[in-house]
């Protein structure tokens, strides 16, 4: 039995559709336009990405550094968490989850980062068998505790930007939030280095 060309152009056109609005919303992410627009964000110092938007398990990630302007490095370094957590371009958004393709980055917390499942990329510490694993570069990315497929992309990052980064979230004084695509991203705002890490996984 044959199928009806008009179905199968239907399907193809339908497929079509739904992979350019998948690739429009990932490319967003990328660009991180859902990071505040109030911490004035323009200089990148340093930026390390892979974009792969077919295939199996995805594999888009970026590990990005910028200079933290001074006024609201002072801003931040003020006010805290009082301030963050009332930013006018995110205020009365909701926390993206699971089923949002993108949304806001919101409900800020103070460092040092807390070891807890939602900084494992899929939220399961069982993937992560060693008891002691603590928030890193690695864990972030890593879908597993042996997992190498992200290695590359780790070791690629400046020695000096992924030192800075671990720092930042391992000390009192910085302020951390999840947000963009599907809630699984990060910034850490940095006030006493005047740096801002954005964090990309998909």
């Amino acid at each position: 039995m044959k199928k009806n060309p008009i179905t199968r152009r239907s399907f193809a056109l339908s497929f079509i559709t739904l992979a350019a609005l998948a690739l429009t919303a990932i490319v967003g992410c990328l660009k991180n336009d859902s990071i505040p627009t109030e911490f004035k964000l323009t200089q990148v110092l340093h930026q390390k990405k892979v974009s792969q938007l077919m295939g199996p398990g995805g594999g888009n990630h970026s590990f990005t550094v910028y200079e933290l302007p001074k006024e609201v490095s002072a801003t931040i370094a003020d006010k805290g968490l009082t301030y963050l957590n009332s930013l006018p371009s995110a205020l009365g958004k909701k926390a993206p989850d699971k089923t949002a393709f993108s949304g806001p980055f919101v409900d800020w917390q103070a460092t040092p980062v807390t070891r807890a499942a939602r900084w494992l990329r899929h939220e399961d510490e069982q993937r992560f068998e060693k008891r002691g694993w603590a928030p890193s570069i690695a864990t972030f990315y890593k879908s597993y505790e042996n997992d190498d497929g992200k290695d590359e992309f780790i070791s690629s990052i400046s020695p000096e930007y992924a030192d800075s980064f671990q720092t930042a979230i391992s000390t009192p004084g910085n302020y951390y939030a999840y947000g963009s695509y599907r809630g699984m991203c990060l910034v850490v705002v940095s006030p006493k280095t005047g740096k801002a890490f954005y964090l990309f996984r998909d």
